[in-house]
């Protein structure tokens, strides 16, 4: 199923893939390094002088004027005596630095509808950045080569203050060799810069994951890796009769119930070794009479 032809998903993850496969950052970019080459590369595209600010926004300066002449909090005198329930003044709103028509269309929709998407279905890994100085020495840097030094200041100013600094980059999830067919992930890129719905996407991949992850965890029971829960035992078809579980067992003191596997697993072999032959020396008596 298609989104509205009028939707800036497909151009903002066409945006996205194509910012991040040409960035020369082994760790990826963070959300504003991404929002910056979004803008370099808006601009090399469409060569016109900036856009002035519409109305809404207003002018940066004149809004950080304002707010520096025009104080967002009282003063302490002011609220003495006031009790607890005071109406503190709202902080004043922050400019958009993305033009009109951008397929961004805002820091926070970046982040809450293009990139969480993306992530949500593995096309995308978040991981924080290391240490101040790896990000330093690895300065995020695209062929329009812009926002160096913008970019390492915001990343230091960061870390100084002890908060993580995130990056993004493109993830290419291991897949082990299955009967379950592969998740094509470029395609997947494709179908989203195509139009196709992110949902639908996410419900497609989503059921070739589980499969997969079932067929994994099916081969690593048969070779010993992993163990079965209570309710598989119970389930299982090639359950041999006569053992039983630890649910089973629990009428048994510890010192019966640790033993008790044991004592099971060996009267399953005496009686296997005891009719098994029986059972063979009458299949060859049949076979012969016929």
């Amino acid at each position: 199923m298609p989104i509205p032809a009028n939707s800036p998903l497909p151009n903002a993850f066409r945006l996205v893939r194509q910012i991040l496969s040409t960035s020369t950052a082994s760790e990826g970019l963070t959300t504003k390094e991404l929002v910056r080459e979004a803008l370099t590369l808006c601009q090399s595209e469409n060569p016109s002088p900036s856009p002035s600010p519409s109305p809404s926004q207003g002018d940066s300066s004149s809004t950080s004027s304002v707010i520096s002449q025009s104080p967002i909090e009282p003063s302490l005198a002011s609220l003495k005596g006031k009790g607890k329930n005071v109406v503190v003044g709202k902080k004043e709103k922050g400019v958009n630095v993305l033009p009109d028509g951008h397929p961004f269309i805002s820091t926070s929709f970046l982040k809450s509808r293009i990139l969480a998407v993306l992530q949500s279905q593995d096309l995308l890994l978040k991981s924080p950045r290391k240490s101040s100085s790896s990000s330093s020495s690895s300065t995020p840097s695209t062929p329009s080569g812009s926002g160096s030094s913008s970019s390492g200041g915001s990343s230091s100013s960061n870390s100084s203050s002890g908060k993580p600094t995130f990056v993004w980059k493109i993830s290419s999830p291991r897949q082990s060799n299955l009967s379950t067919s592969q998740w094509d992930f470029p395609n997947h890129w494709d179908r989203l810069i195509q139009g196709v719905s992110p949902g639908q996407l996410s419900a497609e991949y989503t059921s070739n994951k589980i499969a997969r992850q079932k067929e994994e965890r099916e081969r690593g029971l048969d070779s010993g890796k992993l163990r079965r829960t209570e309710k598989e035992i119970w389930d299982w078809q090639g359950r041999k009769d006569g053992i039983t579980t630890t649910l089973e067992r629990l009428h048994l003191n510890k010192r019966r119930a640790e033993a008790r596997p044991k004592k099971e697993r060996n009267r399953i072999e005496r009686y296997e070794s005891l009719f098994g032959g029986v059972k063979d020396e009458a299949r060859e008596r049949l076979g012969q009479a016929a």
